[in-house]
């Protein structure tokens, strides 16, 4: 590990020696969140994830913070309610990392809803948001349409209504709660994973009392000791509960799969997330801007994949680009088109028997909070957009389990670490900070504009650290990432793996045209320097690392009749 950071021998030490008021299970945006949030409150906590933070579902959405408007439509008012209140908060408190997007939804002769009924709907959406939004959505014409999206198809097309909701970067969401939850006190450690119960007394039923883990990259075995212990584990809930030994007498998770696909913003240029009806399974699919690239997304179906194996495949991606291509026909996107895909399960609570058969679309986004007999609670369901009030529901219930009071909950005044000091100022106090970066360090405006809206204030630690022309230095050819980034991810942002980089700190994984593949030799070798890796151990991440892009572009060979391999000359040759 570099010089900046605890050694992971005293962190596991520190693990192993601790006695904690809660160890949480999972660093997902859940696990992140309540970490944070009882660590604020008070509480000694640590947190175990076995992989990288925020990599599995938390990575894997729309990247939305939204209210839901479908949700309306299945009358869960209060999930509108919770949601579009969340939206205002992470607006205020999180200027750099979730912004305002506006969203058109068009209306077609003969389809639902009219162009009525969705204004109709939309003014009772602002209404929940009690009009605290960025603009009261609006009506335009079929003129308008066209002018403010001319690849937009006008056949049929009788208006739209534009409203807005908001966009994250979910990945760095996660990581900023866990390095605010770190700054607290708590000690969360990434690639620790839990592997079995302590218990008070000998037997399957009894009490909890901590946590036994299993450092992923030496092997490690430490005993967590904890008073009250919370699984955060999203799709792995049900698999984590059967091999800790605390199962139920049914799965608690009806997983649902997303897919996203990422296209060339020149390809399909958007001005709007635009809302795509897919009226054969009463779908809802967006294209959405984002930066350089426009993302398709996402489907919605039931799988029984193990959560690390989920991938897209080559009808989930004929489906998106099919229905890009029947609103926007001048497109003509094709297999080609497709720079990159992500795809994940969505941890959605098992309806119950009474409830009747529903299709994946219809099963409620709502959570449960849970405490089982043994004394482990534990979260299920949710969305990315209300996650911090999923946390404080989750501390609350914490706070009980350990008679104590719920005492004062700081995560609803408290901004995360990047946007200390830009909450008053907003989305223009981001502005100023790109400014400030480019004038004051010489950073080229693009990649000011980049590095402000990703890490807010801590921005300013990432260039004066920066050794030389780091600063300045872009990683890519026409995208904004500097090489300063890749130290500031190590000594600062938790990251242990070439892919921890390359997928979740710079994103290169989803809207690099190759995926980083051109880049990773000379990332790794900065890894290499930064986390004193020897040679086998970078070959190792490097192949690593291989093996993910060749999953994430598998369904180039299904589509091409081949098997599930991408083509060799794509990648990296292996080294002799």
């Amino acid at each position: 590990m570099n010089s900046t950071s605890p050694s992971r021998s005293d962190e596991l030490d520190r693990l192993a020696a601790g006695e904690f008021d809660l160890c949480v299970i999972g660093g997902g945006v859940t696990g992140a969140g309540l970490a944070r949030d009882a660590q604020l409150r008070g509480l000694r906590v640590a947190l175990v994830e076995k992989h990288d933070f925020g990599s599995g579902t938390s990575s894997k959405s729309s990247k939305l913070i939204h209210g839901g408007v479908r949700y309306m439509e299945h009358l869960e008012f209060g999930l509108v309610h919770e949601s579009v209140r969340e939206r205002a908060l992470l607006l205020r408190d999180v200027p750099h990392l979730v912004r305002p997007v506006p969203f058109m939804y068009p209306a077609y002769k003969g389809q639902k809803p009219s162009l009525f009924a969705l204004d109709v709907g939309l003014w009772l959406y602002d209404a929940f948001a009690r009009f605290r939004v960025p603009r009261i959505h609006k009506a335009y014409r079929k003129g308008r349409v066209r002018e403010l999206e001319p690849l937009l198809t006008q056949e049929r097309l009788n208006g739209a209504l534009v409203y807005y909701d908001a966009m994250t970067d979910d990945a760095r969401l996660v990581l900023e709660n866990v390095v605010d939850a770190r700054a607290a006190g708590a000690l969360c450690l990434s690639y620790v994973a839990a592997e079995g119960l302590l218990r008070g007394d000998a037997g399957a039923g009894a009490r909890v009392t901590g946590v036994k883990a299993r450092c992923v990259e030496t092997g490690r075995v430490v005993e967590v000791r904890a008073r009250a212990v919370f699984a955060a584990t999203g799709p792995w809930t049900d698999q984590l509960l059967g091999d800790l030994g605390d199962g139920l007498p049914r799965k608690l998770l009806r997983p649902t799969k997303g897919v996203h696909v990422v296209v060339d913003r020149a390809r399909l240029p958007v001005n709007h997330a635009v809302v795509m009806r897919v009226h054969k399974d009463k779908r809802t699919i967006f294209t959405i801007p984002w930066e350089y690239r426009t993302v398709i997304g996402t489907t919605d179906t039931d799988d029984s994949a193990k959560p690390e194996d989920v991938r897209a495949t080559a009808d989930d991606v004929r489906y998106l680009l099919d229905i890009a291509n029947a609103h926007f026909p001048s497109a003509k996107l094709v297999a080609e088109d497709v720079i990159s895909t992500w795809a994940g399960l969505r941890p959605l609570v098992a309806p119950d028997a009474g409830e009747g058969k529903k299709t994946a679309s219809q099963v409620s986004r709502e959570h449960e909070l849970l405490t089982l007999p043994s004394g482990v609670i534990l979260m299920v369901g949710g969305k990315l957009t209300t996650y911090r009030h999923m946390a404080e529901q989750a501390a609350d219930r914490v706070m009980e389990v350990l008679g104590r009071a719920h005492g004062d909950v700081l995560t609803r005044q408290r901004p995360l670490p990047g946007a200390v000091g830009l909450v008053e100022g907003g989305d223009r106090a981001v502005q100023a900070l790109a400014a400030e970066l480019s004038r004051d360090h010489k950073v080229p405006e693009a990649s000011a504009r980049h590095l402000s809206r990703t890490y807010g204030v801590r921005a300013r630690t990432l260039v004066a650290e920066a050794e030389g022309d780091d600063a300045r230095r872009v990683i890519v050819d026409g995208l904004p990432q500097v090489w300063a980034e890749v130290d500031f991810a190590v000594r600062h942002d938790l990251a242990f793996r070439l892919d921890d980089v390359l997928a979740r700190r710079t994103l290169f994984l989803l809207v690099d045209k190759d995926q980083g593949l051109g880049v990773m030799d000379a990332i790794a070798a900065r890894m290499q320097k930064l986390c004193g890796w020897d040679a086998a151990r970078t070959e190792r991440e490097l192949e690593h690392y291989q093996k993910m892009v060749e999953a994430s572009r598998a369904w180039h060979g299904e589509e091409r009749g081949l098997p599930r391999r991408i083509a060799a000359a794509h990648l990296r040759k292996k080294k002799a």
